[in-house]
């Protein structure tokens, strides 16, 4: 316990110690132009033509044949788009839509995976790569991180800002992207064993529910219900529940944590701990119902589907549901293969992956070894329907969600998901040359599971990308066809801390072909942290939260 305690303040110092180094990268990072000065809400855009170069390698992506700054650019990277696809590509996907939950904001605003089944799927377009501009801004002098964003009913961006210091929660002008107002939320305790690399706990993971009002688990244990005041412009407590009671006792300085909170289709709130408590909320009594999964502990995201809550521990599956009383119950539970370690990329031992829910089936992966494997289980029993190995032996494994669909097919529903290799990510790379994707070794797979003309079903590897998308939650887009993810390159032409870049990349769902890569930044202000991706309402836009705040790609032309 001490020396984990002595490694997590280490890890602070060197946290702090990046505030100096990420304000002097503004002026290094786009050799084109000067960047502006480093204040609240400054804005850095580039925009420039694009132009095509040859197929990228597969070891370095893309490959950097032009002169670093060469068209505008930042050094060292280049624009790159498909010859074998038409500019403006899409190719629109056929599926059955995702029901919307009665509590949440619409499908595609209210939380950092989409919506209630958490599948990371968009029906509107973003950006085909015309004549596209790419803006940061910042909402602190150094480091901040827009980790996720929602969208409350006239637009506007919500957003919890990460600094070193504090969690603030954000609500921005979706036009200007400048900060309406702020809510301060409670510091992250230092002395924790697991600050700050291995805890997403503070307000990581918030939603936005079906009157405006973000629901987030706060870094002191409470479930914070915040909205915007029109009339006072101001971000404004509307409740608050304190579960410090109900979490999992330990000696200080290690302590439990509230992950998340989500209500189910009767409106009761359920959130989870990281030690392994499982609870429910009435709010119309405030009420509070738990139960312990002893020994296991959540690190992910849980779903909601009209059938109960999905969580996922690292050692099984489970589906749950709410006795009269409000008490969690355990409808099932499947155990799942956990591996032998904690490999790299990862913060336990166990599945990295939020429950996927679509048609009748639940998509997890495990952390298994050799390889990881994608299984598929029926969301009626938990009984297994289908697993698959992806990658490559011993360097296999992912952190994130797996963003995927179902469609109607010839013998009945089909479905598909996607799934990104992170191992190698390494979050105390984070100041160290090549950043914290440095060792990681990429690549994407996609997965369909497919019914086999009697009871049963196949699943098939369709296709393998050697993209590295290192960290960030991918996005399918279903209304055009394309795979957005923010890609790593090392770029070892250029001195620290410019020496690795990241880029907007699309990828055909159909072929697994990259279709175009747009150059965002170099160095420790482009790092996403494992930040998502998200397609703005309307389309053609994307934002993607970095550890310079915002990152927006838009497309010029239509």
């Amino acid at each position: 316990m001490k020396t984990s305690c002595k490694l997590a303040m280490i890890l602070l110092a060197v946290l702090l110690l990046a505030v100096p180094v990420l304000a002097a990268c503004g002026d290094d990072d786009e050799t084109s132009e000067p960047s502006p000065e480093q204040t609240v809400s400054p804005t850095t855009e580039l925009t420039v033509e694009p132009t095509e170069t040859s197929e990228p390698s597969l070891t370095n992506l893309p490959t950097a044949e032009l002169t670093p700054g060469t068209e505008g650019w930042p050094a060292g990277m280049t624009f790159y788009r498909n010859p074998d696809f038409p500019e403006g590509y899409q190719n629109p996907i056929a599926h059955l839509p995702v029901p919307q939950h009665p509590f949440l904001a619409p499908n595609e605003k209210s939380n950092m995976h989409n919506d209630a089944y958490m599948t990371d799927t968009y029906e509107t377009s973003g950006p085909l790569g015309l004549s596209p501009k790419v803006t940061l801004n910042s909402y602190a002098p150094a480091t901040n991180l827009c980790v996720m964003q929602a969208f409350d009913s006239k637009g506007r961006i919500l957003t919890v800002n990460a600094r070193p210091d504090a969690f603030y929660l954000l609500i921005i002008d979706p036009d200007t992207l400048e900060e309406i107002a702020s809510f301060p939320l409670p510091p992250r305790h230092s002395d924790d064993p697991l600050y700050p690399y291995n805890d997403t706990s503070g307000g990581a993971y918030f939603i936005l529910d079906n009157e405006d009002r973000v629901m987030l688990a706060d870094a002191d244990n409470c479930i914070e219900i915040i909205k915007y005041n029109d009339d006072l412009g101001e971000l404004q407590l509307v409740q608050k529940y304190d579960l410090n009671d109900y979490v999992v006792p330990f000696e200080l300085p290690a302590r439990d944590h509230v992950q998340m909170t989500l209500p189910d289709w009767e409106g009761r709130l359920w959130f989870m701990t990281r030690y392994g408590k499982v609870g429910t909320i009435n709010q119309e009594t405030g009420e509070i119902r738990t139960i312990e999964l002893t020994g296991e502990e959540m690190q992910n995201s849980f779903t909601m589907g009209e059938d109960g809550a999905y969580f996922i521990t690292d050692y099984a599956m489970y589906r749950f549901q709410a006795d009269e009383d409000g008490v969690p119950m355990v409808i099932w539970r499947t155990e799942y293969d956990r591996g032998s370690r904690v490999k790299p990329s990862m913060m336990n031992q166990g599945s990295g992956t939020t429950p996927q829910l679509f048609g009748d089936m639940v998509a997890i992966g495990d952390n298994a070894d050799p390889k990881m494997n994608i299984i598929f289980l029926r969301r009626s029993d938990g009984s297994e329907v289908c697993r698959i190995p992806v990658f490559d032996d011993d360097i296999s494994t992912t952190e994130n969600a797996l963003p995927g669909f179902v469609r109607e097919g010839r013998e009945g529903l089909e479905y598909s998901v996607i799934v990104e290799n992170n191992y190698g990510k390494l979050s105390e790379n984070l100041l160290r040359p090549g950043g914290c994707c440095v060792d990681s070794v990429g690549g994407l797979s996609r997965i369909d599971l497919i019914p086999d003309g009697g009871d049963g079903y196949t699943c098939n590897e369709i296709w393998v990308s050697p993209e590295n998308s290192c960290s960030p939650v991918p996005k399918l887009c279903l209304g055009n066809g394309l795979l957005y993810l923010y890609t790593y390159e090392k770029l070892p032409d250029n001195p620290p801390p410019n020496d690795f870049g990241y880029y907007l990349t699309a990828v055909d769902f159909e072929t697994g072909q990259t279709v175009f890569r747009i150059p965002t930044g170099t160095g420790t202000r482009y790092i996403d942290f494992g930040a998502s991706i998200t397609i703005v309402p309307g389309g053609g836009k994307i934002h993607i939260g970095s550890m310079g705040g915002l990152v927006t790609i838009q497309d010029t032309v239509q």
